[in-house]
């Protein structure tokens, strides 16, 4: 019968199995995490704050220039700014027609085939324009018509003419007094139950017809200590009347000049 061998002991020193053999950790491992940790940038406190800073300065930088620009215009009233873009907006359309005017001359007098004829226009033009002005021709548009009742004959020339002058500065284009007709070189002296105009004696009750701007000449006359309350302080009554249509039909032939002549071309 075989013996039985009796089994070893396993002791402290016995070396473990190869196939449960575990890798060991590489030295020095911990040492590189701990130094890429401190290396990793980290926003501080002061560092936050400071930002924070930086934009609210930013912020107020460009509100301030927002406000800066609009307080111009934020400033005006409402009527103030309805005002000038009424006003804006009447300059460009004037501006614009008379460009467009400008415009279909210069086309006509550059044509061939319809100079002559457009030269003539213009030409035409220019002389109405300067009959009218001269008084050689009569005229027609809006106006006002001034109606003078002076029953003591107290309106003196001093009065007259310093209608004469407000309704010229008021833009008046044609003007007549009674049956004549005043232009640039018109002139009023004292007459005998009236005044003379121009050499001739004209009596009251005096009737202006003027063609112009209505509102503009009426407000001009009306004015505080204007040609028509200077008037009024004589006695005499006056009334203004705004009319869509005044003909001054009186003409004049203008003297020739004793004395101007024009001026020779310059040569280049």
């Amino acid at each position: 019968m075989a013996e039985s061998v009796p089994a070893r002991p396993a002791t402290a020193d016995a070396e473990p199995s190869s196939d449960h053999d575990e890798e060991p950790a590489p030295a020095g491992s911990g040492g590189w995490t701990t130094l890429r940790g401190l290396m990793r940038p980290r926003a501080t406190r002061s560092q936050i704050l400071t930002a924070l800073l930086c934009a609210l300065l930013g912020f107020a930088v460009v509100a301030q220039l927002r406000q800066t620009r609009d307080d111009g215009l934020a400033s005006l009233r409402q009527s103030e700014l309805v005002g000038i873009l009424d006003q804006t907006t009447r300059q460009g359309d004037d501006l614009q027609r008379e460009i467009a005017e400008l415009e279909r001359t210069r086309a006509e007098l550059e044509s061939g085939t319809d100079s002559r004829q457009a030269a003539l226009d213009a030409a035409t033009r220019s002389a109405e324009m300067q009959g009218i002005l001269t008084g050689r021709l009569p005229a027609v548009g809006p106006g006002i018509t001034v109606n003078l009742t002076d029953p003591a004959v107290a309106v003196g020339y001093e009065h007259m003419v310093n209608m004469l002058e407000e309704l010229r500065n008021a833009g008046a284009e044609a003007i007549q007094l009674n049956d004549r007709r005043l232009t640039a070189s018109s002139y009023f002296a004292p007459g005998d139950g009236g005044l003379v105009v121009d050499g001739a004696l004209v009596r009251p009750p005096y009737q202006w017809a003027v063609i112009g701007s209505p509102q503009t000449m009426a407000t001009a006359l009306d004015m505080h200590g204007g040609a028509l309350a200077m008037i009024r302080n004589t006695g005499a009554k006056a009334v203004v009347t705004l009319e869509d249509r005044v003909e001054v039909t009186a003409t004049r032939e203008p003297a020739a000049p004793r004395f101007a002549t024009p001026q020779p071309a310059q040569t280049s």
